[in-house]
C-alpha cells in the first residue's frame, strides 16, 4: 500500500507546482476573454446566464455554479482573471495554499460554466477535479492516505480511460495500429515538427501507437506498485506527454500531465534535489477521519466511474452522475476516441462588393499554404481551436460560429482582436461568408522549392453569403 509520508517532497512540489499550471492557464484570458465572453465578444456572458434562467428558472443556478451571477460585467469578468494570478502565485509559494487551491477551483469552476463552447475541453475538467483533490490533501500537512489514494486513482484513470476509449470507439485506424499516421495532419492545431513526424513510414507509426496504448492501458497499473515501479510509471508518463507536446498544441494538458505526475515520485528519488524531507506535525485524529471520509467517498465514485464508461451502465451511477457533473469532481476522460483522416479547414473571407473578397486570417490555425505552422502550447488560442470543431458540423448547428461572423460585420474590435488580420481596417465589409477547404502537408521538395508548407483544394461554401440586416442592426442576419 502507498504510504504518503514516502511522498512529502512529491505532493509539496505537485501543490507549488499547480500554482504554476494556474498561471500559465490565466495569463491568456487577459487577452481574450473579452473577445470570447465580454459583452460585446462572441457568446456574452450577460445573455448567456440571462437565457438560462428564463428557460430553467431556479435551477439554473445549479447547472451553472458560478460567481457571474453575482455580477457578469466586463470588470468582474477581467477581475477574476487578476484574482486567479494572484492566487496561483500565492499557492506557487506556499501561502496559505489550501485557501488558494479553494479560491482557484471556486474560480475556473465560475469560468468554466460560463465559457459555453470555448472552454468545453477535456483539460478544464482534468484541472478542476485534480485542484477539489488537491484542496482536501493540502488540509494536513502529512498527506492523508485516502486523499493520496484518490489522486492516484485519479491519474490512473486519466491515463487508462485515454487508452480504452480508442478501443470503445471501434475506429479501424486504432485498432490497425495506423492512429498515428493521421493524427500529424488532422490535429486541431499542427506544428512543424508535426509536418516532420507525418512523413515517417508507416511502420514507424504502428509502432508509435502501440507503445502509447501500452503507456495508456499497461503502465497505469504499476502506478500501484513499489517506489521503483512508480518511478518507471513516471518516466513513461513524462515521456509520452513530452512527445505528444513536441508535436502539437494542445493548450496546457501536457504541462498538467507532467506536474500531476510528480506524486509518482517518493522522497528517495527527489531527496538529492530538494533535500531532505522535513518531519511534520501529526494531524488531529479528527481531521483524518473527515478527510479519510472524503477521500474514501472520491474513490468509490472514480471506480464506479471507470465501470459505468467501460463496462455496464449503473442507474444509481447516472444519477450521481448528473448531481454532481456541474461541478466537474469526476469525469471522464479520452480524446480523439475517433481518428479523423482528414484535415478540412474554414475560411472566412469578406467582400464589399460581393465581387472582390479578402480573407480574414486566425492567428495559428492554417491559413496561407507558405506559412510554417507554429509551436504555441502551453498557450491556448480558443478561437482557433474551436474552428477546427466547424466541418463537423454544419453551419445551423454552430451557432458561436454564426455569431463570430456577425461580430466581424460589425466590425467589434474585442472580436477582431483575437485574429490575426483584419482586411478591413477602415470599415467592416458589407458581405461575409467561410469556405471550406481540403489541407494536406506538402512533401520536402515543394516546400524547398516553394516554401509551401501546405496544399489546399477548395471544397465549397460552409455557410450562404451574409449581411447585416441595416433595419434591425441588433439582429445579425
Amino acid at each position: 500500500m502507498l504510504d504518503p509520508e514516502n511522498y512529502i517532497l512529491s505532493v509539496n512540489l505537485f501543490l507549488r507546482l499547480l500554482g504554476f499550471i494556474y498561471f500559465i492557464v490565466y495569463v491568456p484570458f487577459l487577452f481574450q476573454i473579452k473577445g470570447l465572453l465580454g459583452s460585446k465578444g462572441i457568446l456574452p456572458v450577460g445573455r448567456y446566464l440571462q437565457g438560462a434562467k428564463r428557460i430553467l428558472g431556479k435551477e439554473a443556478y445549479n447547472v451553472l455554479p458560478t460567481i457571474f451571477w453575482l455580477n457578469y460585467s466586463d470588470k468582474a469578468l477581467i477581475g477574476s482573471i487578476w484574482s486567479a494570478l494572484l492566487f496561483s502565485i500565492f499557492l506557487m509559494f506556499n501561502i496559505f495554499s489550501p485557501l488558494m487551491l479553494l479560491l482557484l477551483y471556486c474560480v475556473h469552476l465560475s469560468i468554466v460554466s460560463i465559457g459555453q463552447d470555448f472552454l468545453s475541453f477535456g483539460w478544464e475538467m482534468f484541472l478542476l477535479e485534480i485542484t477539489f483533490n488537491a484542496f482536501f490533501l493540502s488540509l494536513t500537512e502529512k498527506p492523508n492516505l485516502m486523499m493520496f489514494m484518490s489522486l492516484n486513482l485519479l491519474l490512473f484513470r486519466f491515463h487508462f480511460q485515454a487508452g480504452a476509449v480508442k478501443l470503445q470507439s471501434k475506429d479501424k485506424n486504432w485498432r490497425n495500429f495506423t492512429g498515428l499516421a493521421f493524427h500529424y495532419l488532422s490535429q486541431p492545431l499542427p506544428n512543424a515538427t508535426a509536418w516532420l513526424a507525418h512523413k515517417l513510414p508507416l511502420w514507424f507509426h504502428k509502432l508509435s501507437t502501440a507503445l502509447m496504448f501500452f503507456v495508456e492501458l499497461v503502465v497505469p497499473f504499476a502506478l500501484f506498485g513499489t517506489e521503483d515501479m512508480r518511478c518507471v510509471v513516471w518516466i513513461c508518463f513524462v515521456g509520452l506527454q513530452v512527445l505528444i507536446w513536441a508535436t502539437g498544441n494542445f493548450s496546457y494538458l501536457n504541462h498538467l500531465t507532467v506536474v500531476f505526475s510528480t506524486i509518482l515520485l517518493s522522497n528517495h528519488f527527489l531527496e538529492p534535489f530538494f533535500g531532505k524531507a522535513s518531519e511534520l506535525r501529526e494531524s488531529s485524529i479528527y481531521a483524518n477521519m473527515i478527510l479519510s471520509s472524503v477521500g474514501a467517498t472520491l474513490i468509490i465514485l472514480q471506480l464506479m466511474n471507470l465501470w459505468y464508461n467501460l463496462y455496464k451502465p449503473l442507474e444509481f451511477f447516472r444519477k450521481i452522475q448528473h448531481l454532481l457533473s456541474p461541478y466537474h469532481i469526476i469525469n471522464r476522460y479520452g480524446i480523439f476516441a475517433v481518428m479523423t483522416t482528414k484535415r478540412y479547414e474554414i475560411v472566412v473571407e469578406g467582400s464589399q462588393d460581393g465581387i472582390v473578397w479578402k480573407e480574414y486570417l486566425f492567428r495559428y490555425k492554417p491559413s496561407e499554404i507558405n506559412r510554417r505552422p507554429r509551436r504555441i502550447s502551453p498557450f491556448q488560442p480558443r478561437l482557433d481551436w474551436q474552428a477546427w470543431f466547424l466541418p463537423f458540423n454544419d453551419f445551423e448547428d454552430n451557432i458561436w460560429f454564426q455569431q463570430f461572423l456577425g461580430k466581424l460585420l460589425l466590425g467589434e474590435n474585442e472580436v477582431l482582436a483575437l485574429i490575426r488580420l483584419n482586411p478591413f481596417p477602415n470599415k467592416p465589409p458589407h458581405y461575409i461568408r467561410a469556405i471550406s477547404y481540403d489541407y494536406e502537408f506538402t512533401d520536402f521538395k515543394t516546400l524547398w522549392q516553394t516554401g509551401n508548407w501546405w496544399k489546399r483544394s477548395y471544397l465549397g461554401a460552409y455557410s450562404p453569403i451574409l449581411e447585416i440586416d441595416r433595419h434591425h442592426p441588433v439582429n445579425i442576419f
